[in-house]
């Protein structure tokens, strides 16, 4: 070996360890588990429990896509290591596995002593969206490694190539896409049905059968629930997956700029180079198809940036020959793939950090509050489902229930809304009446599955919010009051919901003069709904506009047409409490937020005296949270 073999194999090693531990050090700074991952927490806590593969005992549902990384689960768990903690180690150690393979990829195309192959793994552990999903706890990082793997050894023609896509195909059912690539790959380029296709093809095959025998007997479907709640097709959809992709490909290929060398150096392409060519254009036109990925970050794409990295490199390596520029169009590379998705993957992290505080604390306070055997229906599954073993929890957009997935109901196109699941079936939900209904957005209804709940009358006159305070505001959710009676019917004119929708958003906005007018609108839609809400925003705006005796009158009125709205009692007691100083009256509202939400009452009194004493120093100022 020359000296020059030898310091470009001591670079390249230096490079793959280097871009280790910043993958390393990358997922240890997210720090956080994505909601999804708790569906399997709980899938694998039943299973323990002795009560099987069931996300609500008794429900043979297949409301998972990850069959193998549940089993890690189980096994961890079994071995005394919490979920959270054994999938963050489990998915970092993926991660190490996939940047360990596309090392050995690069070998492959840039030659064993190049030190390209350790630059490829190291852009790889720089990669924010990478780090990121390898500690959010799901099977994304797992799935990336078997992919990497069944890659290289396809490469290398070896028969190892189904010991990679067999575990991937239990990862994620996309797994099956890869091995048919693999497939059409081989028979285009040897123009037949060779005899390692045959093999490959056989050996996958038949160690899969036992798994799809497995999920016919036990859910009596081969496709997992998840696929009916999130599988259609239309314009929407392609549009949407054009978008998601065009997101991905302006982040970490600046438009497409950083495999231009690449595309350009097509007639220099070997074999190896077209395979992974053919594998990024089919499954980027999968991702595409199916409309993108719910979850943001880039998930999707996780599974092809050793590939991507790998055809940018080589470009690069083949169009700059002068080394000067290679390496100026590298720094560009690193530059932006470290700055331009940052925000966006920052927002996202944060974003989840605080749903998750967000459905933590409030199922902490309910468990306190009710010690029933309560059930609940609600639009984020993940946490609050794990939260609540033993009870059953109803997926509103039925990743977790069949009926729900496969019998939605007609959808509403007045219904407008950014949510990309569309599967709902109110009826459904309301026949079941679930004790509590908890949307990831409390008062206001965003996903299509929360927005058609409104439509029935039945869901508005039966159910009325309670409220928990904590990290400075008030977080609530529907509670039933009532029972659902009678024939469960649509009755509601959409455009009362929409209206209503965008009330709250104004109001949220603090453009109060604007959210009266948009509640009102809403309340002439529908004259005669007994849901006290729109006027009690009306209330709370007027106080916001310092309107105290048109908000104090109002308040007065909805409670005496309606004793189940706890924020008009609260806001009455703070009125009579600080403003008007009749402690008679204070104390009878008191009572009332006693009976409907006890918990509240240390935080009301705070409140109140903390409204009194502003007032001696800010008469103007009023009552509120």
């Amino acid at each position: 070996m020359t000296e020059a073999n030898r310091l470009n194999t001591k670079l390249g090693f230096a490079l793959l360890t280097l871009g280790i531990f910043i993958h390393i050090a990358l997922a240890v700074y997210f720090d956080f588990t994505q909601d999804d991952a708790f569906i399997t927490f709980r899938y694998a806590a039943n299973f323990l429990n002795g009560d099987g593969l069931v996300y609500n005992i008794g429900e043979q549902v297949e409301g998972y896509t990850n069959f193998l990384w549940l089993i890690f689960m189980i096994l961890g768990k079994s071995a005394g290591v919490d979920y959270v903690v054994f999938s963050r180690i489990a998915g970092i150690a993926c991660g190490i596995g996939t940047i360990l393979f596309t090392w050995l990829i690069g070998r492959i195309i840039f030659g064993r002593r190049s030190w390209l192959a350790g630059l490829c793994s190291f852009i790889l552990g720089t990669i924010l969206s990478f780090g990121y999903w390898s500690a959010a706890g799901l099977e994304t990082a797992g799935f990336s490694m078997m992919v990497t793997g069944a890659v290289y050894f396809y490469l290398k023609r070896s028969y190892l190539t189904p010991v990679f896509l067999i575990p991937a195909t239990l990862l994620r059912p996309e797994g099956g896409l890869v091995m048919g690539i693999i497939i059409f790959h081989n028979v285009i380029s040897t123009k037949s049905l060779s005899r390692y296709a045959l093999v490959i093809s056989s050996i996958y095959t038949i160690l899969l059968l036992p798994f799809a025998i497995f999920k016919w007997t036990y859910f009596h479907a081969l496709l997992p629930n998840p696929f009916y709640a999130k599988t259609g097709f239309d314009l929407t959809q392609l549009y949407n997956g054009l978008e998601y992709t065009g997101s991905f490909i302006w982040h970490y290929l600046a438009g497409g700029l950083f495999i231009a060398p690449f595309l350009l150096a097509f007639r220099k392409w070997p074999l190896s180079i077209r395979t992974i060519a053919l594998f990024l254009l089919v499954y980027t036109l999968y991702i595409v198809l199916v409309g993108g990925d719910v979850l943001k970050v880039h998930r999707f794409f996780v599974p092809l940036f050793p590939s991507l990295i790998i055809i940018t490199i080589y470009g690069f390596n083949k169009l700059t020959g002068n080394r000067i520029l290679f390496l100026g169009g590298l720094v560009l590379l690193l530059g932006w793939q470290l700055y331009i998705p940052f925000d966006h993957v920052k927002t996202y992290h944060l974003a989840e950090k605080a749903l998750n505080n967000k459905m933590n604390k409030t199922i902490d306070r309910l468990l306190i509050a009710d010690n029933s055997d309560f059930s609940m229906g609600v639009s984020t599954i993940g946490l609050v489902g794990y939260r609540l073993m033993g009870h059953t929890v109803i997926d509103l957009l039925g990743l977790t229930d069949s009926t729900i997935a496969r019998h939605p109901e007609e959808p509403v196109p007045e219904l407008k809304t950014t949510w990309k699941e569309e599967s709902y079936n109110s009826r459904y939900v309301l026949s079941r009446q679930p004790d509590y209904i908890l949307f990831s957005t409390e008062f206001k209804p965003s996903a299509p599955a929360e927005q058609a709940l409104f439509l029935y009358s039945q869901f508005l006159n039966s159910y009325r919010t309670i409220g928990f305070y904590f990290d400075g505001t008030l977080h609530t959710l529907f509670k039933r009051y009532y029972p659902i009676e009678g024939e469960i019917t649509r009755n509601v004119d959409p455009a009362f919901v929409q209206t209503y929708y965008r009330a709250i958003e104004i109001w949220g906005d603090k453009r109060f003069d604007e959210s009266i007018i948009e509640f009102y609108k809403a309340i002439s839609i529908c004259p005669d709904l007994k849901f006290p809400y729109p006027r009690y925003f009306i209330a709370d705006a007027n106080r916001e506009l310092y309107n105290l005796e048109t908000a104090y009158n109002m308040l007065k009125k909805l409670v005496s047409t309606d004793t189940l709205v706890f924020e008009a009692y609260k806001d009455l007691y703070i009125f009579e409490y600080a403003i008007n100083n009749n402690l008679e009256m204070a104390k009878y509202y008191r009572n009332k937020i006693a009976q409907l939400a006890p918990w509240y009452v240390p935080r009301l009194e705070s409140l109140a005296r903390s409204v009194r004493q502003t007032l001696i120093y800010d008469p103007k100022a009023g009552a509120g949270e």
